[in-house]
C-alpha cells in the first residue's frame, strides 16, 4: 500500500506539475531607459529605485529658416512605487538655444508629468501603457502655448538571443503656433518601432523608424529614421550616442541631428 500510495503521488505531481516562475524582464537599467529611441520602454522601474536619464543634442535644419538648435539637459526622471509595475515620471524643463532663420533664441522648455504601467510579459515579451501631460512652464520661442496630452501602449518582444523589436504606439492632443503666430490644437498618431542586435553582453546598436501623422498646427506628415548605439557601463549606468535624419523635407525643411546621454540609477 506505501509503494502504491508514493506511485500515485508521482503520478499527481508529474501531471500538475508547480510552474517555474519567469525570471524579471525588467532588472537591468538598459530595458528601464527610454533614451535616446522615439520609442518608450514597456519596464516600470522597481519599488524604492530612481532613474535619472540625461542628454544633449544639436540639430541642423535646412531649407526655409535654416539653422541649428541645441537642447540639454532633456532629464527624465523615473520613480519606482509601491507597485513594481507602476512608475511615476517628471521631465524638467530643457534649455535650448536656436539659431534657426539668424536670430538666436535660448530658453527653456516645457515641463513634463507621466506614469507608466506594466501591463504584464511572458518568455519573450513585456507590454505596457504610459500616459504624460505637458504644461506650458517654457520660455516663449520653447513653449507649446497650452497643456499637450500623450497616451502610449508599449511593447517589446525578443525574437532570440540576440534581436529583439520594440515599439510605440501613440496618440496625442498637441498644440502649437501656425505661420500666423495664433495658438492651435491638433491631434497626431506618432507610431514608432526599433530593432536593436546585441554587440556584446554589455553592448547594443539599435534602428528606428518613427512616423509623425502631425508635426505641427499648419503642416502635414513627418517621419525619422535614427541610429544608435547604448553601452552598459555598470549594472546601475549606461551611456547612448545617435544619430538620426528626416529623409523627406516637411514644410521645405529637412533635418538632422546627433545626440549623447547618460543615465543611472540608484
Amino acid at each position: 500500500m506505501i509503494l502504491i500510495a508514493a506511485a500515485v503521488a508521482v503520478a499527481v505531481a508529474a501531471a500538475d506539475p508547480t510552474p517555474t516562475p519567469l525570471p524579471d524582464p525588467c532588472g537591468s537599467i538598459n530595458t528601464l531607459v527610454t533614451r535616446p529611441t522615439i520609442s518608450t520602454s514597456a519596464c516600470t522601474v522597481r519599488p524604492h529605485h530612481v532613474l535619472v536619464e540625461n542628454g544633449w543634442s544639436n540639430t541642423i535644419t535646412t531649407g526655409s529658416g535654416a539653422g541649428a538648435a541645441t537642447s540639454f539637459t532633456q532629464t527624465f526622471i523615473h520613480f519606482g512605487t509601491w507597485d513594481p509595475r507602476l512608475e511615476f515620471a517628471v521631465t524638467p524643463p530643457s534649455w535650448n538655444r536656436s539659431n534657426a532663420g539668424g536670430s538666436v533664441v535660448e530658453g527653456a522648455s516645457d515641463a513634463n508629468f507621466g506614469a507608466k504601467y506594466e501591463l504584464g510579459y511572458d518568455a519573450k515579451a513585456v507590454w505596457g501603457a504610459n500616459v504624460q501631460v505637458s504644461v506650458p512652464s517654457g520660455d516663449a520661442a520653447f513653449t507649446a502655448g497650452a497643456p499637450q496630452y500623450t497616451a502610449n501602449l508599449d511593447w517589446t518582444y525578443a525574437m532570440n538571443p540576440v534581436y529583439s523589436l520594440a515599439g510605440t504606439m501613440s496618440l496625442n492632443s498637441l498644440a502649437g503656433f501656425d505661420t500666423n503666430g495664433e495658438l492651435r490644437r491638433f491631434d497626431a498618431f506618432d507610431p514608432a518601432i526599433v530593432l536593436s542586435g546585441a554587440l556584446s553582453p554589455s553592448s547594443q546598436a539599435f534602428a528606428e523608424y518613427g512616423y509623425f501623422s502631425r508635426s505641427g498646427p499648419d503642416t502635414g506628415a513627418k517621419t525619422i529614421i535614427d541610429v544608435g548605439l547604448v553601452r552598459v557601463l555598470t549594472p546601475n549606468s549606461q551611456a547612448d550616442v545617435e544619430f538620426g535624419f528626416t529623409p523627406e523635407p516637411v514644410a521645405g525643411q529637412k533635418q538632422h541631428y546627433i545626440g549623447v546621454g547618460f543615465s543611472f540609477m540608484n
